[in-house]
């Protein structure tokens, strides 16, 4: 048989069992797409979730820091109402704080001066609710205090260590969730936001009433509390998905072609791409053939001019495969002394990746060993001072004591932790910076005066360098004062009693600088190339008092890249202290009513 008439039959050998099995290959590809546009669904609706739980996790955290106000401990409600101001800002959110009875008394709707109403009867259930219950709550969709407005909120419960408790209340417009809500798209694709009882709090596309109900399948649904995708009457599907915050649901509704055209299309074209494909292999065989039968007859020549070696060039016949096995016979013992010289190499930068490797698995086995003893280490005093609060006839003394203990070494296990959420969500790159133009004169301020009480537990000698200048940069400043509070507690911690320790802030350029300098222990040679690696630590003490887990440097550098800069570390070796020095972007001053603001956030470094 000839190779044409060979490569014809083997053609059409082809054809038939592909037409006779692609219809259940096509109808799982279709399901398949199906199944893949609504797993697209399920994240999408899943991710929105999230966002709308940002939300309240910043407004938790907001409520769980103004609970621990020392003005709320001593009693000065009205400057704790100044303060709950303040946070409340003017945005429409709102903060309120009721007593153990029910009665109101601060609302930061109302002027500072207003006279409260009795609201005793009208909130002790809610109060006695939060405080039996112990945890925050957050409501479903509330009346505002505005006609056609709605509102919610979250109680926060506040027990003090003298016995007072409180309900701290805070609440917002339904319409700063549409902040967590993705933009309408060309598809017609809407993102909706439903309370536990199936009503809208918010929603992305037109015509959607806040307070109204879901459509009917959709409320069944929610009322059952079953995720997933439900049909609705309109033609278009809705994904349904839980938050594990509020109770709310977000409901991701598409029209049905969105998912099940999809599908169909991705068939068609891919039955039509299969036909055009075997048509054209068609061709190319029968094109092909003609060609191998010219380039046999030479094959046989090539195949003789081989037995003299590698050293006669290579003939060209015009047949890839053919020209490859002549090249190849020519290149052969090249190849081979390159192969060896190859596997030489990369038997050398194999050993190099497996030294690095078990390098850095000593590090990750030397950093959890610490984590643990980090995390052991508090739970002593707290299992002494839980002993001490089970005792018999326990005086007020102890028990403050007791309490103090416990909060301390709680403080330090949350900073062990807090250290950790923020490396991952740096590495993950899911921190999001909200930049402006700030002033390094208030970002140093801010950090020097969260770590004085570590210079003066040092007793060292704090010095800082500035100049005229207020060194714009644009950034976030609650990032930007968390990097120079951890180069200002390194250089207090790793310095011997009453070191000097300063900081320079100067301007060259386009680049402002801050420069941390000690003359404490200093940095051992082997460690400074690595030391802004995560779990990269000096040699550690016996009594561990310089302990740590080796992520504030590493932070520091991943927060400071975030902002376009640089950070550099230098020392002359150990006990001859170190210098860390960064670089930012510099920015333009802005007006004056930003330099009154900038006063406001703390007090000009000198």
């Amino acid at each position: 048989m000839k190779i044409r008439s060979f490569l014809a039959l083997m053609i059409v050998a082809a054809l038939a069992p592909v037409i006779l099995f692609s219809t259940v290959p096509m109808s799982r590809l279709i399901q398949a797409e199906r199944d893949a546009a609504v797993l697209s669904m399920k994240l999408a609706a899943r991710a929105t979730s999230i966002a709308v739980d940002g939300q309240w996790h910043q407004a938790i955290g907001l409520i769980r820091g103004l609970s621990s106000s020392n003005k709320l401990e001593a009693g000065q409600i009205a400057q704790f109402g100044i303060k709950a101001r303040t946070m409340a800002g003017n945005d429409g959110a709102w903060i309120e704080l009721l007593d153990d009875s029910g009665q109101l008394l601060v609302d930061t709707t109302r002027p500072p001066d207003a006279s409260l109403p009795d609201t005793r009867a009208r909130e002790r259930a809610r109060v006695e609710r939060m405080l039996s219950s112990a945890a925050y709550a957050i409501s479903d969709l509330l009346p505002g205090k505005l006609p056609e407005n709605y509102v919610v909120k979250v109680d926060f419960p506040v027990f003090l260590d003298n016995g007072v408790r409180y309900v701290l209340g805070y609440g917002f417009d339904v319409d700063d969730l549409l902040r967590a809500l993705p933009a309408p798209d060309a598809e017609g694709t809407t993102f909706s936001v439903y309370d536990r009882q199936g009503r809208l709090l918010a929603s992305n596309g037109k015509h959607a009433a806040v307070g109204s109900l879901a459509p009917p399948p959709l409320l069944v649904a929610i009322r059952l509390r079953e995720n997933g995708l439900v049909t609705t009457a309109d033609g278009r599907y809705a994904m349904l998905t839980v938050s594990t915050v509020s109770g709310w649901w977000v409901a991701m509704s598409s029209p049905r072609a969105t998912i099940d055209g999809t599908a169909r299309r991705t068939v068609l074209y891919s039955v039509s791409g299969l036909l055009i494909a075997l048509l054209l292999a068609g061709a190319a065989a029968l094109l092909f053939s003609a060609r191998v039968t010219r380039a046999i007859a030479r094959t046989g020549e090539a195949a003789r001019a081989m037995v003299s070696g590698p050293t006669r060039l290579p003939l060209y016949s015009g047949i890839t495969e053919v020209d490859r096995l002549d090249q190849n016979v020519y290149l052969g013992a090249h190849l081979l002394a390159s192969a060896s010289a190859e596997r030489e190499r990369l038997l050398f930068e194999a050993q190099q990746a497996r030294e690095i490797a078990e390098g850095q698995n000593r590090s990750k086995d030397e950093f959890l060993a610490m984590l643990g003893h980090e995390l052991r280490n508090p739970m002593a005093p707290i299992s002494t001072a839980a002993h001490l609060l089970k005792m018999p006839n326990i005086s007020p003394e102890q028990m403050r004591q007791a309490g103090d203990i416990i909060s301390r070494q709680v403080d330090h296990m949350n900073h062990l932790v807090n250290d950790l959420l923020d490396v991952s969500r740096v590495t993950r790159g899911l921190i999001t910076l909200e930049k402006k133009p700030v002033s390094m004169r208030a970002i140093l301020a801010a950090a020097v005066e969260q770590t004085m009480g570590a210079m003066l537990k040092g007793a060292h000698h704090f010095d800082t360098i500035c100049g005229d200048d207020q060194y714009w940069v644009r950034g976030d400043a609650t990032r930007l004062i968390q990097v120079l509070t951890n180069l200002l507690v390194n250089a207090a911690k790793y310095s011997p009693p009453q070191s000097s320790i300063r900081v320079t802030l100067a301007r060259d350029g386009e680049r402002v600088s801050v420069e941390v300098s000690d003359n404490g222990n200093g940095i051992e040679p082997e460690l400074l190339p690595r030391v802004f690696e995560l779990f990269s630590q000096g040699r550690r003490t016996p009594d561990r008092a310089t302990g740590g887990l080796g992520l504030g440097l590493a932070l520091v550098r991943k927060l400071v890249e975030l902002h376009g800069g640089s950070v550099s570390a230098y020392s002359e070796g150990a006990g001859q202290g170190s210098r860390f020095t960064i670089e930012l972007p510099a920015a333009e001053m802005r007006a004056a009513g930003m330099a009154d603001e900038t006063a406001a956030m703390g007090t000009t470094v000198g």
